[in-house]
């Protein structure tokens, strides 16, 4: 092909990739709504512009040629490229608006995202929000959650995942607890006190304590005698003074700024949980979750 340099209308780009499609000028015309001779004669000048046969015609069928081939891959990319670039700008000219549905976990859901909602709403006063607090990984595509918050690497292809932020863990106590049974120092001492354990919702088992030495991570099981499903629960049980937990620190550092816990063992803490905003993969994301995802990243860096 000698085509370098020239100038290629878009219009009969469309056509080309329609034949090509469809192998048929008469079902090509049809789709587009225009006639036959439309299009046949805009193909002509096509070939003639290029300098090559892009179409082998005979009285039953259409196929292409070598170059007919490799120039309607190009062909199509370039047009569904500057389809998707159009969409792009069309959907930024549009307001958010619309249900959105958010899935949380429960203890970072309560505390961290629901009061940033607030500022959400009144910047996007159309979207209305959905929101579904549970430890439960849900499906995002079966269950119809637009956008989730997750602790962890993200597991599922079909998703996509933005980091949101990283979070410590402090080992906990009341200051009347440790007044009562003594200070840990190391690992070893945890096994002198009643250790709070916060238990999965799938198997009811209890979390272990992570820890890191010396760059290692390591593990800690809990033995004491309380354990809970529900870290609001597991929290008051700390501050009640009946033992000591392991908690996020987004739920206990008022806690902590105000004297109603101490931070135990915080030389061995382990490397912070990343979490992640996850929302499925889509050419065209809506409106509203795309603001939704742009404003959580923001807000809770």
């Amino acid at each position: 092909m000698n085509g370098a340099g020239m100038d290629l209308d878009l219009r009969t780009l469309r056509i080309f990739v329609k034949v090509a499609e469809l192998r048929s000028f008469v079902r090509a015309a049809e789709a587009l709504a225009i006639t036959q001779a439309g299009a046949s004669n805009a193909l002509k000048r096509l070939e003639a512009q290029l300098g090559t046969a892009l179409l082998l015609r005979t009285t039953r069928s259409v196929s292409l040629t070598l170059d007919g081939e490799a120039f309607y891959h190009r062909c199509r990319q370039v047009l569904a490229d500057l389809e998707e670039a159009t969409q792009v700008l069309t959907r930024a000219r549009r307001k958010p608006a619309g249900l959105l549905r958010l899935s949380l976990p429960s203890s970072f859901g309560r505390h961290c995202v629901v009061p940033a909602l607030g500022e959400f709403q009144a910047r996007y006063p159309k979207v209305e929000v959905d929101v579904g607090i549970t430890d439960r990984e849900v499906d995002l595509v079966q269950e119809g959650v637009d956008v989730a918050v997750r602790f962890g690497p993200l597991q599922d292809s079909s998703l996509i995942a933005r980091p949101l932020r990283r979070v410590r863990r402090r080992l906990v106590a009341a200051p009347a607890y440790v007044a009562k049974h003594g200070t840990p120092v190391t690992l070893d001492d945890l096994a002198a006190h009643n250790g709070l354990a916060l238990t999965y919702h799938e198997t009811g088992r209890p979390r272990r304590w992570r820890f890191q030495i010396n760059g290692e991570p390591c593990a800690h099981a809990p033995v004491g005698t309380m354990r809970m499903n529900d870290s609001h629960a597991l929290l008051a049980a700390v501050r009640a003074g009946f033992g000591i937990a392991q908690i996020h620190d987004y739920y206990v550092q008022d806690d902590l700024a105000e004297g109603r816990l101490v931070s135990l063992l915080d030389s061995i803490e382990p490397v912070p949980d990343e979490l992640f905003i996850v929302y499925p993969k889509s050419r065209h994301l809506s409106p509203r979750v795309r603001v939704f995802v742009d404003f959580l990243v923001t807000a809770l860096r």
